[in-house]
């Protein structure tokens, strides 16, 4: 497989076939493969049909390999992916010249102790490592994710993550259809992974609340409308009957779930660190789809947004800003909307066609 700098255009007509052996089947593998593989499918250029399938369990005819032109092994972390992994290299390639990428949306080591998932990462860390290395490449989210790779493998492309509109629908800001007699609705949406879990009971305090940002929403329950989505910090479980909480959705459910909560604000706070300055700026896409401004953690995936805040104190006084001015976050939606209108969605901007370029990158081969 050629790794040249001067690329060559495929011959036309093509048939450029993707084949995704994803490590989860919901969250990052909906986002990096489930979505795009849908729309690639319709994907239209001129001469080249693009084909895309997902599987969980290894093939070991090779006939059944002869139609891909690449496979992906998407957040592959346990013994079990490394066997398969192993199997496709000694089994599949060296009769199908097919490159075998790593596909991967966070950063699997340096996971912080309190987060839920820093166990189960910190045991097969081995495995993922290997993967890597062995790998004929890697396809990341993030510039600093591609950083922190290129000691597993010097051969790392970096798709950005988008949303896919034929699920998000059409963007109504939501500054548009507020009612200024409502309290002030502020949500919070996302795993169990950002909040130490109740079962870490060995491990150090922490989480991406702070003890300073629960206080102030214990006091503030009477003047906004908090709403949490996913999850809720076990340390504010005494006022859950104060909050407005919802459990997760499904991926594909997610979009339109979030978006009827009908949210004036959405708020993302990160604990400063290179686990989550590696992380894609998936919060703001979602914030900007569901119509919010968003305030932000001052950490490298929201560093070109509006309102972005070096420490919790200042998040709190951006919460009480936006709050009291609708204008304002009219202007801070518009602002965030014009930085990410290019990046947003799958399908638009030529975006998949990027996606379709960058894997083709691998074996030296463009799109004419």
């Amino acid at each position: 497989m050629s790794k040249s700098k001067n690329l060559l255009s495929i011959k036309t007509p093509a048939r450029i076939g993707f084949l995704a052996f994803n490590g989860d089947q919901g969250g990052c593998a909906v986002l990096r493969t489930m979505t795009p593989y849908l729309l690639l499918n319709y994907l239209n250029l001129p001469k080249i049909s693009v084909h895309t399938q997902w599987f969980s369990q290894y093939i070991g005819d090779p006939n059944f390999y002869k139609n891909f032109s690449f496979i992906q092994f998407q957040r592959s972390a346990t013994e079990f992916h490394l066997n398969v992994h192993r199997k496709f290299r000694k089994q599949i390639q060296p009769k199908h010249k097919i490159p075998l990428i790593y596909e991967i949306d966070d950063l699997l080591m340096d996971i912080p102790k309190w987060n839920f998932a820093h166990i189960y990462y910190k045991d097969n860390v081995h495995h993922i490592e290997t993967m890597m290395r062995e790998s004929d490449g890697i396809v990341v989210s993030t510039y600093p994710l591609k950083k922190f790779y290129s000691k597993y493998n010097k051969n790392i492309k970096v798709v950005p993550n988008h949303l896919a509109k034929f699920i998000w629908g059409d963007i109504e800001p939501k500054h548009e259809r507020h009612r200024s007699n409502d309290k002030t609705r502020i949500l919070w949406a996302g795993s169990q992974n950002h909040f130490r879990h109740p079962s870490m009971k060995n491990s150090p305090d922490g989480g991406d609340f702070s003890g300073k940002l629960m206080e102030f929403i214990r006091k503030t329950t009477d003047i906004y409308e908090w709403v949490f989505m996913g999850a809720l910090p076990m340390e504010l479980d005494d006022i859950k009957n104060k909050i407005e909480f919802h459990k997760w959705k499904n991926t594909f459910e997610y979009p339109k779930y979030l978006k009827s909560l009908n949210a004036d604000i959405g708020i993302a706070p990160l604990e400063k660190g290179i686990f989550n300055d590696c992380k894609s700026s998936i919060k703001a896409l979602e914030f900007t789809a569901s119509g919010i401004p968003g305030i932000y953690s001052n950490v490298a995936p929201y560093n070109l947004m509006k309102v972005k805040c070096d420490n919790q104190d200042y998040m709190i006084d951006q919460i009480e800003t936006l709050a009291k001015d609708v204008e304002l976050r009219s202007t801070v939606w518009n602002n965030d909307y014009k930085t990410l209108k290019d990046q947003l969605w799958w399908e638009e901007n030529d975006n998949l066609k990027r996606y379709v370029s960058t894997y083709l990158s691998f074996m030296g081969r463009k799109l004419p």
